[in-house]
């Protein structure tokens, strides 16, 4: 404790405490002292309670991928807390399909699913016997615990701003049956522009994936509408940079908005408007759950709806201020 101290600058009575999990020092500091831990290999009496495995399928396993990597970090903060301990299995899409479970992970205590995984593999992994935690989707008649953002809600409120600045001609970019959470943000949508009587049909939807899964350029509509919300921040990225390719001025011709407020937000030019989505607090009711479901093996099964906000920034103005209006 005294070498961790003096690495950090600060007394062996904090470093003390840290490992106690006391409340009397910052998260903060905590982080930074368990870090600098794990760096000198040291470990004081870690109760390890829970070993949980955390599958990410191949679909999500991409290099530019930025919300489910934010997620599982936002788990791995929870750990030391909690006496857990989680261990990342990648599953590819050969074995998701024949129902294959990786090595290991029926010995761990638990597992969790990081991003949708077919119904069928759900349930495999349901008749390990072990505990099985869906974040970021459910399906209904499936008795698993569920933590999912209320992609939905958010969807209607971001499609509904555009609607209040004069936008009609609204487009869609995202795969539909993708995922569940991209169906959603899609009827989200479709209610905003249902209750301001816009025809659905008139407006362009553009698929922004290919048979794989993968992120990909698109092509733009000939009829261009006046802005666009996104599934997700990277096809916002894309779409922004294809309009400026195209000669388009964003959003001095077309607005551009996205969802989930990752890092191709903030790098965007310009900025994107998008919606916040609670990754921290997420991870911190999954990990509730799961203690939950591991000490009450009986309890009923739960799904837990997490909020979103919207991120204002640069990418989306209201119609009147485009030229000729």
């Amino acid at each position: 404790m005294q070498d961790i101290a003096t690495e950090l600058g600060i007394s062996k009575m904090t470093v003390s405490k840290c490992f106690k999990n006391s409340e009397d020092i910052s998260e903060e500091t905590k982080q930074s002292i368990l870090k600098k831990a794990d760096e000198m290999g040291y470990e004081y009496k870690r109760r390890i309670q829970y070993r949980i495995a955390v599958l990410l399928s191949e679909v999500y396993f991409e290099p530019n991928e930025k919300f489910y990597n934010g997620l599982y970090k936002r788990l791995q903060e929870q750990e030391w807390a909690n006496n857990m301990k989680f261990s990342l299995f990648y599953v590819s899409r050969e074995d998701e399909k024949s129902n294959v479970i990786n090595a290991g992970v029926e010995m761990l205590d638990g597992i969790m699913l990081l991003g949708q995984f077919s119904k069928k593999y759900v349930l495999r992994l349901m008749d390990t016997g072990r505990p099985v935690l869906c974040l970021d989707f459910c399906y209904r008649g499936v008795e698993a615990d569920s933590v999912i953002s209320d992609s939905f809600q958010a969807s209607y409120n971001l499609t509904s701003y555009l609607i209040e600045m004069g936008h009609r001609r609204i487009g869609f970019v995202g795969n539909l049956n993708y995922t569940n959470s991209v169906n959603d943000r899609y009827l989200g949508y479709y209610k905003a522009l249902l209750e301001e009587g816009i025809d659905l049909l008139s407006q362009q939807r553009i698929d922004d994936r290919g048979q794989q899964g993968i992120l990909e350029y698109f092509l733009l509509p000939e009829d261009m509408p006046t802005a666009f919300v996104c599934n997700n921040d990277h096809a916002a990225y894309i779409l922004i940079k294809q309009l400026k390719a195209a000669g388009f001025r964003v959003p001095g011709e077309v607005s551009v908005v996205g969802f989930d407020d990752v890092l191709y937000s903030e790098i965007s030019d310009p900025p994107i408007t998008t919606v916040h989505v609670q990754r921290r607090f997420m991870a911190e009711q999954a990990v509730l759950l799961m203690k939950r479901r591991l000490q009450q093996p009986d309890a009923r099964p739960r799904t837990i709806t997490i909020d979103c906000s919207i991120r204002y920034r640069e990418s989306a103005a209201g119609v009147t201020d485009l030229p000729g209006s």
